[in-house]
């Protein structure tokens, strides 16, 4: 073999094995972080119900664990995506930081305050991925779970909603419909062919279109349900597919 075609196999021998590098690089950072927000997804809902402290508190340290070892591994070295991100060991830091506060306040009982602590780590997130360019399905279920939280109930006080509450609701109720699409239709490949990520879907976006039906009755008792049985069958979604 000539010398111009030992450098030429040899160039491409060193890209080749670059590339493997580079994209098992980031198939492991995502393998990781889908892990640790599998357990921060966890102990988000745990502390949110303050049924049963002990389970929030295993959820709590399993998270602070899994994040702990994701930091370990990429704070010097960052996966390929977040390579040109100056912030990104901060960003680490600062979520192992906000972990812990809602450990120890978990450990101390608070564990409402915990829930709200936990809160900050998707602004965080979603900001880092903003930040690189990555735009992925965790934003679209932020961005329903963000405006049904804006559909509150601390309004309706009286059995029969105004005209400007059932006015406000419905376009609440719009919006969500928009995003409850969009929850279907950006979905990762991956959920295409999941049968319970898909009747899960479905059950959300024919709950909004009853949320709907009942904003335009005014009645205050059917809207309340409505929108419980529209939280619990998101936060259940979440859970699993959220992050």
């Amino acid at each position: 073999m000539g010398r111009l075609a030992f450098l030429f196999v040899g160039a491409l021998s060193l890209c080749l094995t670059s590339g493997s590098a580079w994209g098992g690089d980031t198939a492991l950072f995502q393998s990781q972080l889908d892990d640790a927000l599998g357990q921060y997804r966890d102990a988000y809902i745990h502390s949110g119900r303050q049924m049963d402290p002990s389970a929030a508190r295993e959820a709590m340290s399993a998270f602070t664990a899994a994040w702990k070892g994701l930091q370990a591994r990429w704070a010097a070295a960052p996966p390929p995506s977040y390579s040109e991100d100056p912030s990104f060991a901060d960003e680490l830091q600062a979520i192992a930081d906000i972990a812990s506060q809602a450990q120890s306040q978990t450990t101390a009982g608070a564990v409402d305050q915990a829930h709200m602590t936990l809160g900050q780590i998707r602004a965080l997130l979603a900001e880092m991925r903003r930040r690189n360019g990555l735009h992925g399905f965790a934003d679209e279920m932020d961005a329903f779970d963000d405006r049904l939280a804006e559909a509150g109930d601390s309004l309706f006080d009286d059995a029969q909603l105004t005209p400007d509450q059932s006015g406000q609701l419905l376009e609440q109720c719009a919006v969500l419909a928009y995003l409850g699409e969009r929850l279907e239709k950006q979905a990762p490949p991956a959920l295409f062919d999941d049968a319970n990520f898909l009747e899960m879907a479905e059950e959300l976006n024919r709950q909004v279109r009853g949320l709907q039906a009942t904003a335009a009755s005014g009645a205050r008792d059917p809207v309340m349900a409505s929108l419980a049985d529209l939280r619990r069958n998101f936060n259940r979604m979440w859970l699993l597919y959220g992050g």
